[in-house]
C-alpha cells in the first residue's frame, strides 16, 4: 500500500466498482423499489468475499487478517463462521483453530 496520499471515502477504484454495481442494480429493478434493506443487501455480497481474499493474502493468519479488515480478532472469528469460512477445530490435531479457508 501506498502512503502518498490519502483517499478520500468514496472516491476510491473500489468506490467506483461499488457505484456501478449499485447502479445496474436499479437498473434492473426498472423502477421498482428495493424490497430489502439495500445496505444489508450490499454488505451481505461484499463480506464474505471480502474476508475471503483478504485470509488468503495473510496465509489464513487471523491476526493479520483482522488488523487488516480493521476489527477484532474475535469479530473476525465469528464471521468467518457465519460465512462458512473455517472449518470445525479438529480435536484429534495438536494445532487446533489454524484450519481456515
Amino acid at each position: 500500500m501506498s502512503d502518498d496520499k490519502p483517499v478520500r471515502a468514496g472516491r476510491g477504484p473500489l468506490a467506483g466498482c461499488v457505484r456501478l454495481a449499485v447502479e445496474r442494480y436499479f437498473a434492473d429493478l426498472n423502477g421498482q423499489c428495493p424490497g430489502t434493506s439495500l445496505y444489508e443487501t450490499v454488505i451481505g455480497e461484499v463480506e464474505a468475499p471480502l474476508i475471503e481474499t483478504v485470509m488468503r493474502q495473510v496465509g489464513h493468519n487471523q491476526c493479520q487478517a483482522a488488523k487488516i479488515l480493521g476489527i477484532n480478532r474475535n469479530t473476525l472469528r465469528k464471521k468467518l463462521l457465519n460465512y462458512g469460512l473455517v472449518d470445525r477445530p479438529d480435536t484429534s490435531s495438536p494445532t487446533q483453530g489454524s484450519d481456515l479457508v
